[in-house]
């Protein structure tokens, strides 16, 4: 790789936020002359749910199984794309974004927008990744949740000033 191409990361997780993300990169890419590093993080912590992996080895292959189809998917039918590596790190999402950047131009997340509560209790995985990533970040919204984030900022914006009225003196 020429080091002047330059290397865009972006999170994938199989999600349409992590899709439109992958795409973003991608187009972003092209324009740069840049490569993409398509990334998916798992984990595997020996606690078996419902219809989770068994084993270390079965936890790799669906995370290479996710990222695999979504990328497959995204660059299916573009006329024009960049080398897209595609690489499976262990750990927990934002530790394993924010390695993988390293010497990266760019970091690219999906907004997956859980919303307030889940992410009080739970911690927002773009967040977190924010906080550690060695590069600059963009985080691109759910597009089925930008009209409804819009009207609830709207919502807000009007209750602030029917409660705090503004005085001209």
């Amino acid at each position: 790789m020429n080091a002047a191409q330059g290397v865009i990361v972006c999170g994938v997780d199989g999600s349409a936020a992590s899709r439109r993300a992958l795409r973003w990169a991608i187009d972003e890419a092209v324009k740069r002359g840049a490569e993409v590093h398509a990334v998916t993080a798992w984990t595997w912590d020996g606690l078996e749910d419902l219809g989770a992996p068994t084993t270390p080895t079965e936890a790799l292959e669906r995370a290479q199984r996710i990222l695999d189809a979504t990328v497959d998917e995204v660059v299916a039918g573009l006329d024009e794309v960049p080398v897209v590596e595609r690489t499976c790190e262990r750990g927990e999402p934002s530790d394993a974004l924010a390695a993988a950047a390293s010497g990266a131009d760019l970091l690219i997340l999906g907004s997956h927008g859980h919303g307030s509560i889940h992410d009080k209790l739970l911690g927002s995985t773009s967040e977190r990744t924010v906080h550690h990533a060695p590069c600059p970040v963009v985080i691109v919204p759910d597009p089925r949740l930008v009209e409804k984030n819009l009207k609830r900022l709207e919502e807000k914006r009007r209750r602030t000033e029917a409660s705090h009225p503004v005085q001209v003196v």
